[in-house]
């Protein structure tokens, strides 16, 4: 049973979990009502059309941030082919997988962003909830685009804290293990 957890698609994952909660609930949890309000706020605020937001700044942003978690996916990609990280995640409920995974779901998030805001861009929107005609629809659109994008901040700083932490326990494995051989 152990070693089926290791073959675990990452869809299979996000619906049951590897041992610990699933991926989806990792997204899902009280947090997402912070990000719904920061969404919420935000449409309430910023006066600019879908598609202007877009182009001034959701699309740079999202880039950027893509581009950060990338950057730390490779070191803790890196950091995961180590003995003492294999080690760790064997006290972990959820195995290795789900560590691999963990990222592979942040990068998930901010691909479907980018998409979002990349139909922003285009004025799809905008053209089908136009802000007169249907000025709720497009309120609901605009939370739920910057409700992403706060979760995608979240995200991307998620990958840089499983990589810190990773190096962090990685250098303390080594500690103790050259202690013992001492």
């Amino acid at each position: 049973m152990e070693a089926d957890k290791d073959f675990m698609t990452f869809w299979k994952w996000s619906i049951k979990g590897s041992g610990g909660k699933s991926g989806f609930r990792r997204l899902f949890n009280f947090w997402i009502l912070f990000h719904i309000g920061i969404g919420w706020s935000l449409a309430k605020i910023i006066p600019a059309d879908l598609s202007t937001a877009a182009a001034t700044v959701g699309l740079p942003l999202v880039g950027i941030l893509i581009g950060l978690a990338f950057a730390w996916a490779g070191n803790a990609q890196a950091l995961m082919q180590s003995a003492e990280i294999d080690e760790l995640a064997e006290h972990h409920k959820g195995g290795f997988v789900d560590y691999a995974y963990t990222y592979q779901l942040a990068i998930l998030v901010i691909l479907i962003t980018i998409v979002l805001w990349s139909l922003a861009g285009l004025g799809v929107y905008d053209k089908v909830w136009p802000t007169v005609a249907c000025g709720s629809y497009y309120f609901d659109v605009k939370t739920t685009l910057y409700a992403t994008s706060s979760l995608t901040l979240r995200e991307c700083w998620h990958v840089v804290l499983g990589a810190q932490f990773m190096l962090l326990a990685q250098r303390r494995i080594k500690k103790k293990t050259a202690e013992k051989e001492k």
